[in-house]
């Protein structure tokens, strides 16, 4: 190519790269874009039935030789996930007469939980060293096996959903734990 040609076609390029500046339809190179998370259209009794139902299901997973009862919540709370959505969390504490091994947990609800294939499972470390189990899934949410004194608490939160004040009430009335 002549040097000519190449003049040309530096131009052309930064003709066009101009053009589409200035039209707005370029973003600019330095501006950071968080993926915001899909909504879910469920409502939040929905979303309520599905996340107790696995949070107590995964409680259940907790050896009996050392549970002593389990305590499902009945409420919850929601925070902002997204903009116009929200994600429900909620808990069910499991009473023990000494903490079992969160990896014999792990393995049994790898083994013997019929929604397995559908979460990511993973043991590992909470940044007080303590072990942790974690279960993570984009459809059926967030949950979390967490370890104190004589309870395992299982801690859930709902995937993030599109909340309506007047369908699914307002803050206020969703009472927190």
């Amino acid at each position: 190519m002549m040097r000519a040609e190449v003049r040309r076609a530096a131009t052309a390029a930064a003709v066009v790269l101009l053009m589409i500046v200035l039209s707005g339809c370029a973003t600019p190179l330095l501006e950071l874009r968080r993926a915001t998370p899909p909504l879910s259209q469920e409502t939040l009794v929905e979303v309520q039935q599905v996340v107790k139902a696995i949070e107590v299901e995964l409680a259940s997973f907790v050896p009996d030789e050392v549970t002593v009862v389990i305590e499902e919540k009945t409420r919850g709370s929601i925070m902002d996930c997204a903009p116009g959505g929200v994600s429900w969390g909620s808990s069910t504490v499991v009473r023990v007469t000494e903490q079992p091994d969160l990896g014999d947990v792990a393995a049994a609800v790898r083994a013997g939980w019929a929604r397995t294939g559908e979460f990511e499972i993973e043991l590992t470390e909470a940044s007080t060293g303590d072990p942790s189990l974690v279960l993570r899934s984009a459809q059926l949410g967030n949950y979390y096996f967490r370890q104190f004194d004589d309870k395992v608490q299982v801690l859930s939160f709902s995937t993030c959903f599109a909340y309506d004040e007047e369908r699914d009430g307002y803050p206020w009335e969703i009472a927190a734990e």
